[in-house]
């Protein structure tokens, strides 16, 4: 089952703030689709990941369920995108590979920094000797 719509919500949130603030500085700092698709692409993959390892990280349970769907919650918050003019409506559907790549690098990298085993692990307190 879904863990808590709110949370879904804010992470989601973060990941579409994250690769906003990124596409922004990477449009300040010249790069454009048009002059350098590889950067873009690049740093618009790494944002995302970074924001799915956020989102990953902040839950203790169900992480794969959970990030799935922040994956599909940030997916239709893009469709702002193409209200906005700023992509098209095929773009946006072939953007869900992106999302797919950006959260299957996320999902590992959260792996790595916390492991799901470590943080629904109880406590063993250590023998007690006498």
């Amino acid at each position: 089952m879904i863990s808590n719509i709110k949370s879904v919500i804010r992470d989601a949130s973060i990941v579409y703030g994250l690769t906003f603030a990124f596409a922004l500085g990477s449009a300040i700092a010249g790069f454009t689709m048009q002059n350098s698709p590889s950067t873009t692409y690049l740093t618009n993959l790494v944002s995302g990941a970074a924001g799915f390892a956020m989102a990953g990280i902040r839950i203790s349970t169900n992480r794969a369920e959970h990030v799935a769907w922040v994956a599909v919650t940030f997916w239709t918050f893009n469709l702002t995108n193409i209200v906005l003019g700023f992509q098209t409506y095929a773009a946006w559907i072939h953007s869900g590979i992106t999302i797919i790549l950006m959260v299957v690098l996320g999902g590992i990298l959260a792996s790595i920094l916390y492991p799901l085993s470590k943080s629904t692990r109880p406590y063993c307190r250590p023998p007690q000797t006498e």
